[in-house]
């Protein structure tokens, strides 16, 4: 992947987070991070889960470029001696963490298909 590449991506992901209508109380994702929480709720994310839980748009802005200012021994542990695969392991972890933000925001809103993924996952199994 070229730097270009990489820059425009960083670029998308960034208007896209921009663009999210998150705009909920703070009860509301207090209330939303704690049933969650009594759920053992843990997607793949590379922060701490309490934290992602009250995670709001800016903060998710801040993560990226937490991601992108990682030492490359942490951000790239899994390719150490590849370069290119380091820029695609950060890109991945920011797409990672917009995709379960993504379901996060859709929970604070109760939208019932996606509480009824998370029981299932983690109720029902």
């Amino acid at each position: 992947m070229d730097k270009n590449h990489f820059e425009d991506k960083v670029k998308q992901f960034k208007v896209e987070v921009s663009g999210f209508l998150d705009e909920v109380s703070q009860e509301v994702i207090e209330k939303t991070a704690v049933r969650l929480e009594g759920l053992n709720y843990s997607p793949p994310v590379i922060i701490p889960i309490d934290k992602f839980l009250r995670l709001t748009k800016g903060g998710l802005l801040e993560e990226i470029d937490r991601i992108l200012a990682m030492p490359d021994r942490e951000a790239c542990a899994l390719a150490p001696n590849e370069p290119m695969k380091c820029q695609d392991l950060r890109l991945q972890f920011i797409s990672v963490q917009i995709f379960y933000y993504k379901k996060l925001m859709l929970l604070r809103q109760d939208d019932i298909e996606t509480w009824e993924e998370v029981d299932e996952l983690y109720v029902h199994d």
